[in-house]
């Protein structure tokens, strides 16, 4: 007689913990309560949210000129292949210092 034994995929062992931890953390956190901030504690958490804000804009800042650089810098290049495939149809050629075709 052959028998075969059915197993559990790795990933319902993961979905059931997950299940359980997240059902867990609802109970813990539904039974605590937290204390008011003192005033204190008040404006030490706005000054930490001030100094996020100002990061945060920094660094968008600083990705968004990144972006631009990636972005001007494909287009010109992407602007050359152009140019050197469409000139030569006409008979000219492609200077990149006045980014136009010349006659030959």
């Amino acid at each position: 007689m052959n028998l075969k034994t059915a197993s559990l995929s790795n990933s319902y062992s993961r979905k059931f913990a997950l299940l359980a931890l997240l059902t867990l953390g609802t109970c813990i956190s539904l039974s605590s309560h937290a204390a008011p901030l003192t005033i204190s504690q008040h404006q030490a958490v706005n000054a930490h949210f001030s100094k996020l804000a100002q990061t945060q804009h920094a660094a968008e800042n600083q990705m968004t000129e990144q972006l631009k650089q990636d972005f001007t810098q494909q287009l010109t290049a992407q602007e050359h292949e152009f140019m050197n495939d469409i000139c030569p149809k006409y008979g000219m050629t492609f200077d990149v210092t006045t980014n136009a075709c010349l006659r030959s």
